[in-house]
């Protein structure tokens, strides 16, 4: 795993120099440039009026899609009461900027299908699951590069790192670790706890199906602690193929707001299924 630089003032300022310049690229591809007017406008305009710290719908821009200006007070109050209303602080470079987007890919956790081979491969593995023993391992994991061949911008920057790592010893955030025969990390997710909702922010994997058992394993548990949802932002083919779907920015807002039988207080979680556990769950459906 990539660690985040830990050198001298020069490096650092190689590495942020570095980061600029994949974060322009980022900006100046064809499907976004035409955002980049409307992100500098945002930015410039929170720099003159110092918004309130908790956007509200009304910051919320069509350019760039679900952009809501700049995340200056990232305080554990103030981010969990932006989480709450369905904002999240995400950033490739510089000051961290509040998100909505249009869209969000959820998983109903009374809606989970496992393929019955897929429950054959956890039943067979040599994997083992936990949650909450190697925290730095996980961000880590998700922030290195998958391709250390090819150049790689990540939004977990510096300081997001230590915002989510600050979350994570407060016990609002949480890993999900799968560990190998030889008790070597190789793969695993991070998200955040916003009521009857699980924000999964990332994951990563070095061995097959790792992270899919990190996300399957997940649902499993929360759905035992009464957590109604997982949040995902983006769908992707493995969590569209297990029954994700996607919701409208006021559908995801009002989610937020359901009642729920969540359990679980502030505090590192531990683990209550096995893979193997897991593989013969079925989710209750919906009354």
């Amino acid at each position: 795993m990539t660690s985040l630089p830990q050198s001298s003032p020069s490096r650092q300022g190689n590495y942020s120099l570095g980061r600029l310049a994949l974060a322009t690229a980022y900006w100046l591809k064809p499907q976004r440039l035409r955002h980049f007017p409307g992100l500098m406008a945002g930015l410039i305009g929170d720099r003159l009026v110092r918004p309130a710290p908790i956007p509200e719908l009304s910051r919320i821009r069509t350019s760039p899609p679900g952009f809501a200006g700049l995340a200056d007070d990232l305080s554990t109050p103030v981010v969990l009461e932006a989480m709450a209303r369905g904002f999240y602080p995400q950033g490739h470079w510089g000051a961290m900027k509040w998100w909505s987007p249009p869209e969000r890919a959820i998983m109903d956790l009374a809606s989970v299908h496992i393929a019955k081979r897929f429950r054959r491969t956890m039943r067979g593995t040599d994997l083992r699951v936990a949650f909450d023993t190697d925290f730095a391992g996980v961000i880590e994991g998700c922030a290195a590069p998958r391709d250390p061949s090819r150049p790689h911008l990540t939004w977990i920057t510096p300081r997001a790192h230590a915002l989510y790592t600050r979350l994570h010893a407060e016990g609002h955030v949480h890993s999900v670790e799968i560990f190998d025969a030889e008790d070597k990390l190789v793969g695993g997710l991070f998200g955040v706890t916003i009521g009857p909702v699980f924000s999964a922010l990332s994951m990563f994997h070095i061995a097959d199906n790792a992270s899919k058992f990190a996300i399957v394993s997940l649902y499993h548990h929360l759905a035992d602690a009464g957590f109604t949802t997982v949040d995902h932002q983006i769908m992707s083919p493995w969590v569209q193929a297990l029954g994700g779907v996607v919701l409208t920015r006021a559908d995801y807002a009002a989610l937020l707001k359901n009642p729920s039988d969540q359990r679980r207080e502030p505090g590192p979680w531990r683990v209550r299924f096995s893979l193997t556990e897991t593989a013969a769950w079925s989710p209750e459906p919906s009354a």
